[in-house]
């Protein structure tokens, strides 16, 4: 009998590290997918922001019932100073006004009862929520 060997590899071996590398392979993917999906998620959040901090410093000079009449509106981002905010594709803004007792801003109380104002803005991106802010505006 001879027992020559012939060098090389067995069919069961090579399916097997096929099988591994494609395991591997679809993992890499799968976690650089979600990275990339992370990343987006990342900047989306800090455009919005972005957004609620300039609405905030477009609307520092309004009056009480300037504010008063920004409650239940939509805005698109804005710059400081009015002009469109960059970046700010999908992103709406929606303002909420409460009258809040001028000595507890915890209480609510009727429009005409306070000069103190809770300012509610929450940013959404394509219908989803993304951030909330939340600030008390008084008589300045």
């Amino acid at each position: 009998m001879n027992n020559k060997r012939t060098s090389g590899f067995t069919l069961i071996e090579v399916s097997i590290a096929v099988v591994l590398i494609v395991i591997v392979a679809t993992s890499a993917i799968a976690s650089l997918r979600i990275g990339m999906k992370t990343m987006g998620g990342t900047e989306i959040a800090a455009n919005a922001a972005a957004s609620i901090r300039e609405f905030r410093e477009f609307t520092y000079n309004d009056s009480i019932d300037d504010l008063d009449l920004r409650d239940d509106q939509s805005y698109t981002p804005v710059l400081g100073d009015g002009t469109q905010m960059p970046n700010s594709a999908g992103i709406s803004l929606n303002v909420t006004v409460t009258a809040v007792d001028d000595y507890d801003p915890t209480v609510v109380v009727a429009i005409s009862e306070s000069r103190t104002r809770v300012v509610e803005v929450q940013a959404t991106y394509n219908g989803a929520n993304i951030l909330e802010a939340v600030w008390l505006a008084t008589e300045h």
